[in-house]
């Protein structure tokens, strides 16, 4: 065990081509603190001890601003990353440049790990909309840990068709409902994952422009404008300086 300790606090000092590892001096953590974080993570946290030192060794802690490109789309995929806090945005761009936002993804998930199985290039761009602290895995990291622990193999592929089954319905809302009725069950969703509860219902937390919401939902910033006021006016919502509350009456 010692070595694998070595190697996780070499690991740490290796300067990365995207963000920055854990262990830059203003954000270094002890063993025992990683630990202690990534047992409050979901996809990890029926990992013992053992499993949690493995992939301690095997990853990189990595931090992304707001705003910051973790993938693109179209380049060769050659790690993956478990999202420790904060909120990144998954998104494509279409063959005449139109962007779309595909989801929003938090604490507790795995992303880029598809073209790691597959050996494809990414299908969709990733940036952080919050700042965002991650474990950062390569293909032959990931194998290994997924070979020495089944109970994160089982973790991940729970996580996957979590993915899968929230993708195909969201496929289904944004081609099926009016803009409105799009908007309001995206922001329910929101609220579902990121919601801080207050008097008269919940108020989204993930900071969005009209112009975010409307590539959420696949419309145009003017037809959210247009469905933020008639959600307002039906009392299924209100704005409370720049933030949505979505209410209890609602």
């Amino acid at each position: 065990m010692a070595e694998l300790l070595a190697q996780w606090a070499q690991s740490n000092t290796k300067s990365p081509a995207l963000g920055r590892p854990f262990g830059h001096p203003t954000c270094a953590k002890s063993l025992a603190e990683s630990l202690d974080l990534l047992h409050t993570v979901p996809l990890l946290c029926g990992l013992n001890d053992s499993d949690l030192r493995i992939l301690i060794v095997e990853s990189r802690h990595r931090i992304f601003e707001d705003g910051e490109p973790i993938f693109y789309q179209g380049d060769r995929g050659t790690t993956c990353h478990i999202i420790l806090e904060g909120r990144v945005r998954v998104f494509v761009i279409d063959e005449d440049g139109r962007e779309y936002s595909v989801n929003l993804i938090g604490a507790g998930e795995i992303i880029g790990e598809m073209a790691l199985f597959e050996n494809l290039p990414r299908s969709a761009s990733i940036e952080a909309i919050t700042k965002t602290y991650t474990l950062e895995l390569d293909q032959v990291g990931l194998q290994r840990c997924l070979r020495r622990s089944p109970a994160l193999a089982l973790g991940l592929l729970r996580a996957m068709s979590a993915r899968l089954r929230s993708t195909t319905e969201e496929a289904e809302r944004l081609t099926s409902l009016p803009v409105p009725e799009r908007l309001l069950w995206r922001l329910q969703r929101l609220a579902q994952r990121s919601g801080r509860r207050v008097a008269d219902g919940v108020q989204v937390m993930t900071p969005l422009t009209q112009q975010d919401l409307a590539k959420l939902v696949w419309t145009s910033r003017e037809s959210v404008n247009r469905a933020l006021g008639r959600l307002r006016d039906e009392g299924k919502l209100r704005l409370d300086g720049g933030w949505i509350v979505i209410l209890d009456k609602g």
